[in-house]
């Protein structure tokens, strides 16, 4: 049945459906990921690891640049709930061919599955992302988002635990350190009830989302796969906030890659610890991306919060510091001084990689209209992989001919992160400093917000509002769920930073002057027209009596001509 408005909630049968959809496809690919990286390492040199860790990288990702266009086609042609479950259908087969790949011995057949992996993904991916604005409130699109990363990171580090289980039960070794069997292929049995039972689940997960429309029934098949894949972008690259957004999330990605691959690199060489404690650290980063992921959806509350995403790149240039200075402080012990810092570190590069990124990705699929979601969305894939496929190269490079360390590596990542800091808090002054005093006013103050349901999701509204205290404005802007202008007395005192970010958050200045009070009003009154959420203080100043002073007549000029609700708002405490 057709999602009707009171099942559009985080709990709805859908949502929880997607969600322990993508909850067992992750648990799956990593599964079968981390069965497979320890079989390919017996199939190579020692010293040839990096090499093997880039080439699975780019196995993966290949197919994301390849159907990035049909993956887009696909989620606008059709149901996106028919394509999540076609995937899963299709997961069942790869798996069975990746138990074949493992009986096979050869690397370059399981990679070839992998590949598969990579393929199944790419169609799934615009599919997921795209159906949650359909399956969930506006309003609870950036929460949904921190809910599917949350469960995502669970799944990750469940599935990479459980690759390393099997691969230790289904590797038999002498006393000698001989294999008895090609790596894997003892007990194989375990591996293939593992793998194809949750396949299995994951398509049962699928089957309880309800059906989802069609955004655009009379889209064409993408025959020439470039050519689509080019109009996809030229379709992002027209609208410049999502452009950026896209790009943002594609330096994410590039970094990402890089660091997850040199985790092992790191763990090995530097923190001088087996691959068991390899799977531990990329536990720990993956939990504290989950986490950093819900902490961005809690904090984004109802609106899709962009200033998070500085606060975010400044915890990873920090973290990439901390990972190259921790102490190296060495002995027979596995869980050294260095260790232990290096797990924090690991942590919060994990936490502030959640805070960067999800605020980006919910602003993508809020804002991406609805008839052509699955192409932006599509497009924002093929930069990301684009970004993950260059993380290949550059880990390479990084390692076989600048012949850099891990911690050196991490070290760069981190400044490589400055210059986007920089970027993005010049972009967004006014995001930043929002979330800024957001978490400095958490220390004094305790607000109860009542009646948010009175606030429509959508259109002009007009808030009238008393006015008590210089923080009104402020708390306003932080625990309104929407985004007003307010309109504001200038003052001859306001620098020009003031101004600059009252301008970012788009604040109605009323300079001294009649004409400039018109001006103003008719701003003011323009905007509604456009369906913003326009706040004005019609008291004129703030009262010395903590009653409510007379209304000046002057703010119903900004009614004139809009059909645009009154919302009055009164500010107490």
């Amino acid at each position: 049945m057709p999602h009707s408005a009171d099942q559009k909630s985080l709990t709805s049968r859908s949502f929880l459906g997607l969600l322990a959809t993508q909850f067992l496809g992750a648990i799956n690919d990593n599964m079968f990921r981390w069965l497979v990286v320890p079989i390919g390492k017996h199939a190579v040199d020692s010293e040839q690891a990096a090499i093997a860790l880039s080439l699975g990288l780019a196995s993966f990702v290949v197919p994301y640049l390849l159907l990035a266009s049909v993956a887009g086609y696909l989620a606008d042609r059709y149901s996106k709930r028919t394509i999540i479950v076609s995937c899963k259908i299709a997961e069942v087969v790869i798996m069975g061919l990746g138990i074949l790949s493992i009986l096979s011995g050869n690397l370059y057949v399981m990679l070839s599955v992998v590949a598969l992996m990579g393929a199944q993904s790419a169609l799934f991916a615009p599919s997921k992302f795209g159906s949650i604005p359909e399956i969930v409130h506006t309003d609870r699109v950036a929460a949904a988002n921190g809910l599917i990363g949350m469960t995502t990171v669970v799944a990750i580090v469940i599935g990479t635990i459980l690759g390393n289980l099997l691969f230790v039960v289904t590797t038999l070794t002498g006393d000698d350190g001989e294999l008895h069997k090609p790596a894997g292929q003892h007990q194989l049995w375990i591996s293939a009830a593992s793998l194809l039972g949750v396949a299995l689940l994951g398509l049962l997960a699928s089957l309880s989302i309800a059906r989802l429309p069609v955004a655009d029934a009379s889209r064409k098949f993408p025959y020439r796969f470039l050519r689509q894949t080019f109009r996809d972008l030229k379709s992002l690259g027209a609208r410049r906030a999502l452009l950026r957004a896209s790009l943002g999330c594609a330096v994410f990605w590039t970094l990402a890659a890089v660091a997850q691959m040199n985790v092992d690199l790191f763990a090995i060489t530097e923190l001088r610890v087996d691959q068991f404690h390899v799977g531990i650290l990329l536990a720990v980063l993956s939990v504290g991306v989950g986490s950093g992921s819900v902490l961005a959806g809690i904090w984004s509350s109802q609106r899709i919060e962009l200033g998070l995403v500085p606060l975010g790149a400044a915890g990873i240039t920090i973290s990439g510091l901390l990972l190259f200075l921790a102490p190296d402080i060495g002995d027979e012990m596995s869980v050294t001084p260095r260790y232990v810092c290096a797990c924090f570190a690991l942590f919060f590069l994990g936490a502030s990689a959640g805070l960067y990124n999800i605020p980006i990705l919910a602003f993508l699929q809020n804002h991406a209209p609805a008839e052509s979601r699955g192409s932006i969305l599509a497009a924002n894939n093929f930069l990301q992989n684009c970004g993950m496929l260059m993380a290949a190269l550059l880990f390479w490079v990084a390692t076989e001919i600048a012949a850099l360390e891990a911690g050196e590596i991490f070290l760069a990542l981190g400044i490589v992160t400055i210059p986007v800091f920089i970027y993005v808090v010049w972009l967004l002054p006014g995001a930043t400093a929002r979330v800024l005093v957001f978490l400095v006013s958490k220390l004094f103050y305790r607000v109860r917000v009542n009646g948010k349901e009175n606030v429509p999701e959508k259109g002009g509204v007009l808030l009238v509002s008393n006015h008590v205290s210089f923080i009104d404005g402020v708390l306003l802007l932080l625990y309104f769920p929407r985004d007003p202008r307010l309109i504001a007395r200038a003052d001859p005192s306001h620098g020009r930073f003031y101004r600059r970010l009252a301008k970012d958050l788009g604040t109605i200045f009323i300079e001294p002057g009649k004409q400039s009070l018109i001006e103003s009003l008719d701003i003011a009154s323009q905007a509604l027209k456009d369906g913003e959420v326009v706040c004005i203080f019609p008291e004129g100043k703030m009262t010395e009596t903590g009653d409510v002073n007379e209304f000046r007549r002057g703010f119903l000029r900004i009614k004139e001509g809009t059909s645009a609700p009154v919302v009055p708002i009164h500010l107490d405490g």
